[in-house]
């Protein structure tokens, strides 16, 4: 290999090092979801479904309501085929949030994806102000109308202005249509503005602050076709606030699972905020536990006498994934910022593994499918480099030659090196160029394979019951610092493999120079960086690095022999061509 592809190579390793992020197990939390209270308060016959008949809405409108006999009612039960939620009528607010289809990281329950502790700014809740604030926040809202997809809460604030809140799931969404009326009972003109809860509650999904982080989506197309913009701050970057015209949503994500609420038409945004606090409903290994509130910001809204004002909002709570956030439009440039710049290539790669699953429902299969297809697609670069890196090779005894007959001039040393290099038609770059052009591919394998939601609990064969995490064969009687207290075999084999492939590399000789022996201890210690460096990281990855490296070893071995079959053509095409010079 010459010195230029080894300095390629090792600067491939310091970027790969700058792309990982360690990840860290969720810890099983302790407290009782809000589904089973939930559940147990339905089983005992705590709250109804049944439709109200008494009172119905009628276009929208609601008769001015009496708050003093209103009671608490704070588990009303809304579902579908793929969601269970609990609202409560303090705030007209969601409490919790069920996915029935996901279980949580340790597999012991149900997902909870949204668990609120923050009673004065539950999601969904919204705080009115014109000249002064009115703590509809935790105000209680009548229910107006309640059934298994549905319920309407209204409430009247001092001020004279009625909020009507009527809220909808429709089977197979992972978002509630909300509709939102602010309507005016007095007789003169009534200026305000409010601002509703976005998000808070999220579950963590790896560790409190792993992934976990608020979005806010902006339409930057100037004009043009639809192009959004995502705001990301994490928990160490808040109290956050974003204010500009053409905010599209905004809420929370982990590293799966995303909540959003996002205005449709005729309700303008002018601003977004998240802000931390410390939320002891949510249970973790450390203690203080910091969660965070995220709010919408509407424009002031004038209502004439009896007059009234409505917005409707989508309120997305689902996974990072493309079927599903396709559902709401807009949504799917959450995932297109977690693969970042190689979001094109992501998307073919997940596409290509969709494909091969929907063959074999194995998401383990589908890796290895994707990576012999890679490597088929690479293999005329792969080719190439090898040739060259062996070409370089043979040439090693000349050009210590050259640097011994003009030691001291390395101008022309270097003359003397590329008037070789054209004499036998080889081309130093050729070596480290298609190991360069190969980089985007496996940085965009590394975001897929990483960050997409299909991995999440996928499980493979045996002991890899989960793509997304490491493969823990079993458990060791003592921690080993940087690797922890598991034996991780697909690493071990990864290293296996990486030290036979470097073996089989062709390799510069070394003689005196100091530089040269640097670079090839450096060579040798990479079979043992990679390893540690993906211990602890997706057993996704560590299937893919593994069957790539082995299939690599398989590509070298085929590429020596064709190296050895040209070189005995060549070798008999000039013996065959000295005996025809002779005989003429």
């Amino acid at each position: 290999m010459d010195k230029r592809a080894l300095i390629a190579l090792f600067l491939c390793g310091i970027i790969m090092l700058y792309f990982f992020n360690s990840m860290q197990p969720a810890e099983e939390p302790g407290e009782k979801s809000s589904e089973k209270v939930a559940e147990e308060a339905f089983e005992h016959g705590e709250f109804e479904n049944e439709i109200d008949t008494e009172v119905e809405v009628q276009d929208r409108k609601v008769e001015k309501i009496v708050q003093d006999d209103t009671d608490l009612q704070d588990y009303i039960l809304i579902q579908n085929d793929v969601m269970r939620s609990v609202w409560t009528n303090e705030g007209a607010a969601l409490k919790s949030a069920m996915l029935p289809k996901f279980q949580n990281p340790e597999r012991t329950e149900t997902l909870e994806l949204l668990k609120s502790s923050k009673p004065d700014s539950l999601p969904l809740s919204i705080e009115l102000v014109d000249d002064k604030r009115y703590q509809s926040k935790t105000r209680r809202y009548k229910v107006v109308k309640k059934g298994p997809d549905r319920v309407v809460f209204a409430a009247l604030l001092e001020n004279g202005i009625q909020i009507t809140k009527d809220i909808s799931l429709k089977s197979g969404n992972y978002y509630f249509d909300v509709a939102i009326t602010l309507q005016n009972t007095t007789e003169s003109d009534i200026r305000a503005s409010y601002s509703i809860t976005a998000a808070n509650g999220i579950y963590p999904e790896v560790s409190k602050t792993s992934n976990l982080a608020s979005v806010v989506g902006i339409d930057v197309s100037n004009g043009g076709k639809s192009k959004t913009k995502i705001a990301h701050a994490v928990l160490k970057d808040m109290p956050y606030k974003n204010e500009s015209v053409g905010i599209e949503f905004a809420g929370s994500t982990n590293k799966y699972f995303t909540v959003a609420l996002k205005p449709l038409a005729d309700c303008r945004m002018v601003a977004a905020t998240a802000e931390s606090f410390n939320n002891p409903a949510l249970v973790y290994k450390e203690n203080n536990a910091v969660d965070f509130n995220v709010e919408l910001y509407a424009a002031k809204i004038t209502l004439p006498p009896q007059g009234e004002k409505r917005h409707d909002y989508v309120f997305y709570l689902g996974p990072k994934e493309t079927k599903a956030l396709n559902q709401v439009e807009g949504l799917l440039s959450i995932l297109d910022y977690d693969y970042g710049m190689m979001k094109s290539i992501c998307k073919v790669l997940v596409k290509i593994l969709n494909t091969a699953y929907g063959i074999i429902p194995n998401y383990g299969v589908a890796i290895l499918l994707l990576t012999f297809l890679v490597k088929l697609v690479l293999f005329p670069l792969t080719r190439k480099s090898q040739m060259s890196m062996v070409k370089m090779q043979q040439l090693q005894p000349l050009i210590a030659q050259l640097k011994a007959k003009h030691k001291g001039d390395k101008q022309k040393v270097g003359q003397e090196q590329m008037k070789l290099f054209k004499e036998h038609g080889v081309n130093p770059m050729s070596g480290c160029l298609p190991m360069l052009l190969q980089m985007p591919v496996f940085f965009a394998l590394f975001r897929t394979l990483q960050s997409s939601f299909e991995m999440r609990q996928a499980p493979f064969v045996a002991w890899i019951g989960d793509l997304s995490m490491a493969d823990h064969l079993f458990q060791l009687p003592f921690n080993l610092p940087v690797l922890g207290e598991w034996f991780n075999l697909l690493p071990i084999l990864m290293g296996v493999a990486s030290f036979v492939q470097m073996k089989l590399t062709p390799k510069n000789t070394a003689g005196d120079d100091p530089q040269a022996k640097m670079q090839q201890r450096m060579m040798q210690m990479m079979p043992l960086l990679f390893p540690i460096m993906l211990y602890n990281f997706a057993s996704g990855l560590a299937l893919y690095w593994t069957t790539s490296t082995i299939i690599s070893i398989g590509e070298q071995i085929i590429i020596r022999r064709s190296v050895k079959k040209l070189d005995i053509y060549y070798k008999g095409k000039r013996v065959i061509e000295a005996k025809a010079k002779v005989k003429k």
